[in-house]
């Protein structure tokens, strides 16, 4: 595999499973040190010898705290991807303020957050990229979404505005939108349902392509956008659908 990543630091939020845990191991698989944000001690064990940081994306306290030990460890930032999100679902009258705030704190501010703390670091190195996890919902309606697709289209908004105020300063922002990805949160809410195999294919049938994304699938997409064979790239929506965007 090319090593488009030799020489370059990575922070990766949400990265103790599904996208963040496979686009950590796609950049350390392309020459980059890659440091993942988990949620938890638990997920030590899943990112293996990935390093990794405890990171409420949330606290801006925690990101002063990732930040810092990224760049004192390895000595300095080249890439984020602001991964980490919550996607608890409902309608308007079915959502109260405690939901609502909870997916902008986590979805949107937790973005916001990152950029301003990763920025300053992005500009020492001459430049460098940011890549957001927005969503199809950022892009087209859903139901039973509200709260979630307020916050992936103001991830979408976000990526655009940014990519703006920095274009000068070869700082790249993007932002992929993903359909659904078979992960375990994926596969723990279809268990949820009254039957599962109904539910699993009902989901997949949204897809035209046929099937649910596997977490690499986008990981290979972030690697893209964090790489230079992107560098005429800024401020893009890059949907990873399955096509359900052109149906």
């Amino acid at each position: 595999m090319v090593e488009r990543f030799k020489g370059k630091v990575a922070l990766i939020t949400g990265a103790g499973s599904g996208i963040g845990l496979a686009t950590a191991q796609r950049l350390t698989e392309e020459g980059g040190q890659a440091v993942c944000g988990i949620q938890n001690e638990s997920q030590r064990k899943a990112i293996g010898n990935l390093d990794g940081i405890l990171l409420d994306v949330s606290d801006e306290a925690a990101w002063d705290r990732a930040i810092d030990y990224v760049v004192r460890k390895y000595g300095g930032l080249d890439v984020l991807v602001n991964n980490a999100g919550v996607g608890d679902g409902g309608r308007a009258e079915d959502t109260g303020k405690a939901t609502w705030d909870k997916v902008m704190a986590v979805n949107l501010y937790g973005v916001f957050l990152g950029a301003k703390k990763a920025i300053p670091h992005l500009r020492k190195r001459g430049g460098g990229a940011i890549v957001n996890t927005a969503s199809i919902n950022s892009i087209r309606g859903n139901t039973n979404m509200v709260a979630y697709a307020a916050s992936k289209g103001g991830v979408l908004s976000m990526t655009m505005a940014l990519a703006m105020d920095h274009v000068g300063e070869n700082i790249r922002v993007n932002c992929v939108c993903p359909a659904t990805i078979d992960t375990a949160m994926v596969q723990d809410s279809l268990r949820r349902a009254p039957d599962f195999e109904a539910a699993h294919r009902a989901i997949v049938a949204k897809h035209p392509i046929g099937r649910l994304a596997q977490p690499a699938e986008v990981a290979a997409v972030i690697a893209f956008l964090a790489s230079s064979d992107a560098s005429f790239m800024t401020g893009m929506a890059i949907p990873v659908d399955g096509g359900r965007s052109i149906r």
